[in-house]
């Protein structure tokens, strides 16, 4: 459910935008809006010279819809990173991300309501 409300929250944005002129303002793929919308939009099928079927497949939110990122190989005292922590470590950096580039696309495309 929570990814059917996302998807109509951006919707609602994307037609507040649409109304008042405005080209909508896509949320960074690095957010899971975003990774969502790239998702449903076709980013996971191939291009026409690709082998393979090009049929969409439904998809909850996960860190595996994110763009890569490099995971840390030493945790803060310095000790070198394996398994389950490495793997916390990097979602911890792929959440910090996230966070960052939605606040930042929240200033720069909030939409200023007004009476139609």
């Amino acid at each position: 459910y929570v990814e059917s409300a996302a998807c109509g929250l951006m919707a609602g944005r994307f037609a507040v935008d649409c109304r008042h002129g405005r080209t909508p303002s896509l949320p960074p793929a690095t957010t899971a809006h975003g990774a969502l919308l790239a998702h449903i939009t076709g980013g996971h099928i191939g291009g026409e010279d690709e082998a393979g079927p090009r049929t969409f497949q439904p998809m909850n939110i996960n860190f595996g819809l994110f763009p890569t990122i490099a995971p840390p190989t030493k945790d803060s005292d310095g000790r070198r990173l394996r398994g389950k922590a490495k793997s916390q470590a990097k979602k911890r950096l792929q959440a910090n991300r996230a966070l960052d580039d939605w606040s930042d696309w929240l200033a720069g495309s909030s939409p200023r309501l007004t009476a139609a």
